[in-house]
């Protein structure tokens, strides 16, 4: 992705590329996605 995910803390602070692309995941293996790790801490995970 071009912009920065690792301060980003909450689903609506993702950018809407990255919520289409899960989105297109979530279709495709028709399971939803409910964690997104946005960098390599613990408290880089982003509950959806």
């Amino acid at each position: 992705w071009n912009d920065d995910l690792t301060k980003m803390e909450s689903a609506d602070q993702l950018p809407e590329n990255l919520l289409n692309y899960i989105d297109f995941i979530e279709r495709a293996l028709e399971v939803p996605v409910k964690i997104v790790s946005v960098g390599p801490d613990r408290k880089q995970t982003v509950f959806r």
